[in-house]
């Protein structure tokens, strides 16, 4: 069991030390990223696979019609109590990568995906995500 425990902080610093390239860096955490983390995390795994992702995104487009507007996501985040209207708009506007007024799935998710898919292992660990959250919470 000490093995294990000592193998999972192992992995944890060097994913952590990755994404910041600096081993001695401070790592915020966020209990709202942690949150919301769970609520995507469908079958439990702690980890989101690209099927939860896509999840996520049908969650947030209300009309169906493959595109999330700004005034979706900001109805939406509100209605779930994830956070600030400023918030949703700061979120929004991050993950529109193309700058093109909406979120669609492409080119906007698989850049989302890689964004907090540090590790290029086709999934996003609790770790991955909430480090990336953070990042975006603070830019």
């Amino acid at each position: 069991m000490a093995k294990l425990l000592t193998t999972i902080v192992a992995v944890m610093a060097v994913s952590i030390a990755i994404v910041f390239g600096n081993p001695g860096s401070t790592v915020e955490d966020s209990d709202e990223a942690r949150h919301l983390f769970h609520l995507a995390d469908k079958n439990l795994d702690f980890l989101l696979n690209p099927d939860e992702m896509h999840s996520v995104f049908l969650d947030f487009d209300l009309n169906n019609d493959t595109y999330i507007y700004v005034d979706e996501f900001i109805n939406d985040w509100l209605s779930d109590n994830l956070g600030t209207a400023l918030e949703a708009v700061t979120i929004f506007h991050h993950l529109d990568v193309d700058n093109s007024g909406y979120i669609s799935e492409n080119p906007d998710m698989p850049f989302i995906i890689h964004f907090f898919d540090r590790d290029l292992d086709g999934h996003i660990s609790q770790a991955e995500f909430v480090i990336q959250w953070v990042k975006i919470k603070n830019s």
